[in-house]
C-alpha cells in the first residue's frame, strides 16, 4: 500500500492549506502536549519557514511548543540562550520554546537501535518528555546531502552535541588550494580551533577537525567540500538517528515547499530562492513525504534536479537508506487539497 502525502499548493495563500492540516493533527493528537521540531534558521537568514504562517498553532493545541537542539559549529544558535533569543528575534514567540539538549548540548539521553552505523544514537534529552510530535521542515538544498527534508530535519535536528559529532565523524573536508583565497573566514568560524592559513592559504588539520563541516558552509569562494562516499555515510546516520528520534513516538511531517534555496538555513547570510514557491506538503511518512517534495522541485524545475546539479550529491540516497531500516516507503499516492 502506498503511503499518503497530501499536497496543498496555493502559494499565494499557504494558511488555509496549513490549518487544514493542522486540525487533522489535533483531532488524532488531542488536548496533550505537542512538540513541533523547527528550525528556527541561523542569524541573518531569511529563507526559514515564515512564523507568521505558524500563528493558528494554538487555536489547535492547548500545549504547543517549539523544540530543537543546539548546533555543533560556532553560531548564534550553539548555546541554549542565544537560540532562543534569535528564535524569538526571528518571530518565534508566540509559544514556549524547549531546547532539548541544555546550555551548551550536554544534556544527552542515549537510544539504543540496530543499524548498520549506529547502536546508540545520542539525542537531546528533553526529546524524553514529549510522545506527540509534529516536524514543520523547509525544505531546501544541502551542501552534504543534497538537500535537507524531514529525514535532516528531525534526524539531525534532534542530535545532541554529542550525537551531531557522531553523524559528521565520517566527514573530511578538503580545501580547493586554487580556488582559496585565504580570507580567513573558515579559521574564524572553526569551532575546533582545526584551521590555520599557511602562506597565505587555508590548512585543515585533520587531528583536530570534528567534522562540522562549517568551514564548507562558510566559506565565500566554495575552496572547501567533503569527501564524496562520506556524504554517503552521512546521509545514512541521519537516517538512523530519525530512527532513533521517532522510536516508540507518534510523529506527523508537514515539508513547507516555499523559499527554496541550495543550501541550509544554517548559513549566516541572506540566500536567493533559486525557484518559485510550490506548496506545503503533508504526511505521517518522512520517507514518503520527502520523495513527494524532491518529485515536486523536480518537476517544477525542467525534470532537473537542481541540488544535485547544484551541489554534486544525490540527496535521493538517504531515501532509499531510509526505506531499508523501516522508517517508511518511497512509494506514495498525491492527495491534492484545495
Amino acid at each position: 500500500m502506498k503511503s499518503e502525502v497530501y499536497f496543498y499548493g496555493n502559494v499565494n495563500n499557504l494558511k488555509p492549506g496549513l490549518n487544514k492540516f493542522l486540525d487533522i493533527i489535533s483531532k488524532e493528537f488531542g488536548e496533550d502536549t505537542v512538540a513541533f521540531k523547527i528550525h528556527f534558521g541561523e542569524d541573518k537568514n531569511t529563507t526559514h519557514i515564515n512564523p507568521e504562517i505558524l500563528r493558528d498553532i494554538p487555536k489547535y493545541f492547548k500545549k504547543p511548543l517549539f523544540v530543537d537542539c543546539n548546533v555543533l559549529y560556532k553560531g548564534s544558535r550553539t548555546r541554549k540562550s542565544d537560540h532562543i533569543a534569535l528564535a524569538k528575534k526571528h518571530g518565534f514567540d508566540f509559544i514556549p520554546i524547549d531546547i532539548l539538549d541544555g546550555e551548551l548540548g550536554e544534556d544527552t539521553i542515549e537510544v539504543p537501535i540496530k543499524t548498520k552505523n549506529t547502536k546508540i544514537a545520542k539525542l537531546g534529552k528533553g526529546l524524553e518528555k514529549y510522545k506527540k510530535m509534529v516536524a514543520l521542515t523547509h525544505f531546501k538544498g544541502h551542501g552534504m546531502t543534497g538537500f535537507g527534508g524531514a529525514l535532516k530535519n528531525v534526524g539531525m535536528g534532534l542530535g545532541s552535541r554529542g550525537g551531531k559529532l557522531d553523524m559528521h565523524s565520517s566527514l573530511s573536508p578538503q580545501i580547493d588550494i586554487k580556488r582559496c583565497i585565504g580570507c580567513s573566514i573558515c579559521v574564524q568560524n572553526c569551532p575546533a580551533k582545526a584551521i590555520e592559513l599557511v602562506l597565505k592559504r587555508a590548512k585543515i588539520n585533520k587531528n583536530k577537525c570534528i567534522g562540522c563541516a562549517m568551514c564548507i558552509a562558510v566559506c565565500p569562494n566554495s575552496a572547501i567540500s567533503s569527501v564524496p562516499h562520506d556524504n554517503l555515510k552521512l546521509m545514512e546516520k541521519i537516517a538512523e538517528y530519525t530512527l532513533a528520534a521517532t522510536k516508540g513516538k507518534k510523529w506527523f511531517y508537514i515539508n513547507f515547499l516555499t523559499n527554496i534555496t541550495y543550501f541550509c538555513d544554517c548559513r549566516a547570510s541572506e540566500q536567493k530562492p533559486f525557484m518559485k514557491d510550490i506548496g506545503i506538503l503533508f504526511s505521517k511518512d518522512p520517507v514518503a513525504i520527502d520523495q513527494a517534495s524532491i518529485d515536486l522541485v523536480v518537476e517544477n524545475n525542467k525534470g532537473v534536479d537542481p541540488f544535485k546539479k547544484n551541489n554534486g550529491v544525490d540527496g535521493t540516497y538517504i531515501l532509499d537508506y531510509a526505506e531499508k531500516i523501516g522508517l517508511g516507503k518511497r512509494d506514495y499516492k498525491l492527495i491534492k487539497v484545495d
